[in-house]
């Protein structure tokens, strides 16, 4: 699409955010959250048949790095304490000494392992590497040659210029739906001229249109503003789409020519949809606004339609390495202290199972590959889909300062602004009365949610000092978790 500015899809994961603050908060959750880094070395790196979506605001390949440094560390400590436990089996059978004393030791040694690797992790890995002052993306910790070639894999993978998605809502990896709007501009209705009268209405294209509300939308020069164009298809719909699903037993592709992408933006299919996508990464990647425009023309109708979302900061409980300093103090070691006390039985008895877990793990892993391959080939409808990324995985529902949802609100208005004046004035030169437009604009404008406990509250922010009030009223639900239930969209607007 000439004049377009798209995105680059191979830069897109590795650079649009590598050094996001998002990213060191995930990168430090693999290991605190032995369950988080679990899913994304099985689902994301070792998964097999589905699509991959990018993980918008972040770089998956440190975060990678450090989950499969957490599980071997986690699998070191294991190993340790399940031979303790074998060596105090063999003690207790094979020697007179008192049961009390053998288990005292026990407890004893368990606790100094788990103590060291808990210090070990702080100290060694954490503060050096994962604080704010200190995280350097390219500093990930190495992996096997097999991990490091899954890893060049998936990221070869998110070359993307189409989501292959599972489940309902085709925008997979970008979190909360918080509105949108659409309407109809009948293309025969020529515009008033004050001296001419009633102009004759040109024939315009697709592309054109695209291309105007893509530059005027990079007219606000906002850093962090990207746009790509990409096309979205339903998992199950993957086998019906050759130039998609090359092999049953493989995954989809999700990198086509751009004539692809040309053919299903001006020729949209029921199975394939193309949006162009406004997107807007702050406060560190921890604030993702992502906005989905479609154009189509049906008979005389030109239909305009834009779906919000937004991707809040990560969960609370990631944010705990902003607590550490960066210094070895007794009252830290302290801390680590008592904690190992309380986790080393705990630690003790899974330890076994945790051990017998990684030894089958792989032979599990290879029986559920062949038994997914065979279901793709046997069924016309498996699905290849998406399920959800990195990032909206570990989304909280809340944002975390009063600031990001007014910054939300701006970064929408700021380009839902710049969309309306291109399309009107790209209607305008073609002559089309945009009369009816101007006044959907408004009530647009002027309308707005917010996000709230994971649910969309409708707010009708007034224009001049009574939007003050809605936007404190926003701040206060948000705050007590108080939205009682999804915004009703209009005919013209579902909020935003």
């Amino acid at each position: 699409m000439a004049g377009v500015a798209v995105l680059d899809p191979a830069s897109a994961q590795r650079s649009s955010s590598p050094t996001t603050q998002a990213t060191r908060y995930l990168c430090a959750a693999a290991y605190s959250d032995h369950r988080f880094a679990r899913w994304v070395i099985s689902d994301l790196l070792e998964g097999h048949n589905r699509a991959t979506a990018p993980s918008y605001g972040v770089d998956i390949v440190p975060i990678i790095r450090h989950c499969v440094r957490a599980q071997r560390q986690r699998l070191v400590r294991d190993l340790v304490l399940s031979a303790m436990l074998i060596a105090t089996a063999l003690m207790v059978v094979n020697t007179a000494r008192p049961l009390l004393e053998i288990m005292l030791r026990l407890v004893l040694l368990s606790w100094a392992v788990v103590f060291f690797m808990a210090c070990l992790i702080r100290y060694e890995v954490v503060v050096p590497r994962l604080l704010r002052d200190r995280f350097d993306p390219d500093r990930g910790p190495r992996m096997s040659g097999r991990r490091e070639r899954l890893l060049y894999d998936l990221v070869q993978r998110l070359r993307t210029n189409v989501t292959v998605y599972s489940g309902f809502s085709p925008f997979v990896g970008c979190g909360l739906d918080i509105g949108g709007w659409s309407f109809v501009v009948d293309t025969r209705r020529g515009r008033e001229d004050p001296i001419r009268g009633t102009l004759e209405p040109k024939t315009f294209n697709l592309d054109e249109l695209y291309s105007c509300t893509t530059q005027r939308v990079h007219d606000l020069r906002l850093d962090r503003l990207r746009t790509e164009s990409r096309l979205y298809v339903n998992g199950r719909d993957a086998r019906a789409q050759r130039w998609l699903l090359h092999d049953p037993a493989s995954r989809p592709s999700t990198w086509v020519d751009d004539a692809l992408v040309d053919h299903f933006r001006r020729f949209p299919s029921e199975q394939v949809r193309h949006y162009l996508t406004v997107q807007v990464v702050e406060w560190g990647g921890e604030l993702v606004l992502s906005i989905f425009l479609r154009f189509s023309v049906t008979g005389e109708n030109l239909f305009c339609e834009a779906s919000y979302f937004l991707l809040p900061p990560v969960v609370e409980r990631y944010h705990q390495v902003d607590d550490m300093n960066g210094e070895v103090d007794l009252r830290t070691v302290g801390a680590i202290f008592l904690r190992s006390i309380v986790l080393t039985p705990f630690l003790l008895v899974i330890a076994p199972f945790a051990v017998l877990y990684r030894i089958v793990e792989r032979w599990t892993r290879w029986r559920e590959r062949v038994v997914t391959r065979r279901r793709a080939r046997q069924s016309p409808t498996f699905d290849y889909g998406a399920v959800t990324t990195v990032r909206q995985r570990s989304m909280s529902p809340n944002p975390r300062h009063y600031f990001q949802l007014l910054d939300r609100i701006m970064y929408v208005k700021l380009v839902e602004q710049q969309i309306f004046d291109a399309i009107i004035t790209f209607l305008e030169k073609s002559d089309i009365d945009t009369s009816e437009l101007r006044k959907r604009q408004t009530t647009v404008l002027n309308t707005g949610v917010i996000v709230s406990g994971g649910q969309i509250n409708a707010e009708s922010l007034a224009v001049g000092t009574g939007a003050v009030a809605g936007v404190r009223h926003a701040v206060s639900a948000a705050r007590s978790g108080g939205a009682s239930g999804a915004a009703q969209p209009s005919s013209t607007s579902r909020g935003k």
